[in-house]
């Protein structure tokens, strides 16, 4: 099934990339609107105090980007998600080729471009530094060397696909997910070719060579992501599960659902797509396995956004260049609106039922200001021993980073890896709690008050809003064990 490269169309560069540039620039231009999401925070603190080889909910590579976007400047947002922007772009770049990858000429690889620009997820995750923002373009990118794969019969490319996935494991750990699905695709397609190739293993050992430092670190720690896994299936199986197939088309583009139709029957009857048919099972491959293991409905949208890019291709193959675009242009618009921070603080509730992590970003520093007013009330013998808890990585993450400059030392959490960060040590201590509830400490203190609750004053409702703010005195027993008690995953 070998195919000369020599067929394949030129990449139409310049359109390609003034629509790549166009969209990084939308987001460089709105990167500060609003403020810091809850992660970004937790990042941030991870890779200024915490950097390692892994953490119980992520290998290190996106710390790392906060840590390094921090040495650059300090505090600085636009800063902080300027790689994720970069990365929007690179996106779009590769929906173009792997377009090309399946015969596109000039008009096809623009539109599948722009198909990628419109998708709602992918200009959400690039406005926020965010482990999905990179595995989006780590996916797309192996997916681009899987079209070239099938389509050239050439089985080199198991090399620079087995690098890549090395790669994208330092920053999650979902590769296997479409290494497998790929794989069941190309027995379904039979290509045995590909799969007898002594190249793949040579893929495969690579990819094993570059994720080493974070596998081992799992391995030291005992496998926490598989305990972090479990946990989030539990918590969101039913919500996952239900939301898998809708969010599919959401996050494509609701407007897009016939030209994702065309996608499908593309790679199942065309015959100019037959060497790529195995990437149509490799995308219901991993629906299922998302369904059956609960798996958040991003994970499989890489796949789905190709099947989008091949029903691109037959539209202009067929055509309907002009109703693709009239198509293509209100789900920008609308995209845009949903996934980036455009329109005015007051509608964030509104947005906030399609787009829940815009609410995120909102409410940080009043947060802090809050918590530093309820300290300044308290008895200075409590002050003199007080340490602040809070109920998740968000709130602790905030204080961190806005309380110095507010007189506030840093804040502990027992959520996820911010336990290992530090526990608190002074058996005298007073307890200021966010988002804890009395009945969560009062078995470890004698006596547990509620003082507040958290009001970020612009009506914007998140996970924080409405969280209680308690006061604990009395330890009982040793923090070490209520350590122990208090931490979780979620």
């Amino acid at each position: 099934m070998r195919e000369q490269a020599e067929t394949l169309a030129p990449v139409p560069w310049r359109p390609v990339l003034t629509i790549a540039g166009s969209v990084v620039a939308l987001l460089v231009a709105v990167s500060t609107r609003y403020g810091w999401h809850r992660d970004e925070l937790y990042f941030l603190e991870a890779g200024r105090h915490h950097l390692a080889w892994g953490y119980i909910d992520q290998p290190p590579f996106t710390p790392f980007v906060a840590r390094l976007a921090d040495a650059i400047a300090p505090g600085n947002l636009a800063v902080l998600r300027l790689l994720p922007a970069l990365t929007a772009g690179a996106t779009i770049v590769l929906a173009a080729l792997i377009a090309r990858e399946l015969g596109a000429r000039r008009a096809g690889q623009v539109a599948s471009a722009g198909a990628m620009a419109a998708s709602g997820f992918g200009l959400g995750v690039a406005h926020l530094l965010s482990t999905a923002a990179f595995d989006l373009t780590a996916w797309m990118a192996l997916l681009w060397c899987a079209a070239r794969l099938l389509r050239t019969g050439e089985a080199r490319w198991w090399v620079p696909f087995g690098g890549i996935a090395g790669a994208a494991l330092m920053n999650k750990s979902l590769v296997p997910l479409l290494a497998g699905s790929l794989l069941v695709g190309m027995v379904v397609e039979r290509r045995w070719e590909l799969l007898r190739s002594p190249w793949l293993p040579v893929g495969g050992l690579l990819a094993l060579l570059l994720a080493a430092p974070n596998l081992l670190w799992q391995a030291d720690h005992g496998w926490p992501q598989q305990d972090m896994a479990r946990a989030l299936s539990e918590r969101l199986a039913g919500e996952n599960r239900a939301t898998l197939f809708p969010l599919q088309v959401l996050f494509a583009g609701p407007l897009l659902v016939p030209v994702l139709w065309a996608g499908i029957r593309t790679l199942l009857e065309a015959e100019w797509a037959r060497h790529q048919r195995a990437l149509l099972w490799s995308w219901v491959v991993g629906l299922a396995a998302c369904f059956v293991t609960a798996g958040r409905p991003y994970y499989v949208l890489p796949l789905t956004m190709v099947v989008l890019v091949a029903g691109c291709v037959r539209w202009v193959r067929e055509d309907r260049t002009r109703r693709l675009v009239r198509l293509l242009i209100p789900s920008t618009v609308m995209s845009a609106l949903l996934a980036l921070p455009l329109l005015p603080l007051s509608t964030v509730n509104s947005i906030g039922a399609v787009n829940e992590a815009t609410a995120e970003t909102v409410g940080w520093p009043e947060l802090v200001d809050q918590i530093a007013e309820v300290v300044d009330g308290l008895p200075s013998e409590q002050r003199a021993h007080l340490v602040r808890l809070t109920g998740s990585y968000g709130e602790a993450g905030a204080i961190d980073r806005f309380g110095p400059s507010r007189g506030l030392p840093r804040a502990y959490s027992p959520h996820n890896s911010y336990a290992d960060f530090g526990r608190p040590d002074d058996p005298d201590a007073t307890v200021l709690a966010v988002r804890m509830h009395p009945r969560q400490l009062e078995r470890w203190f004698d006596s547990c008050a509620i003082v507040a609750r958290v009001d970020n004053g612009l009506d914007v409702d998140n996970e924080v809003q409405g969280a209680l703010i308690v006061v604990c005195t009395g330890l009982r027993g040793s923090w070490a064990s209520a350590w122990d008690d208090l931490r979780f995953l979620s």
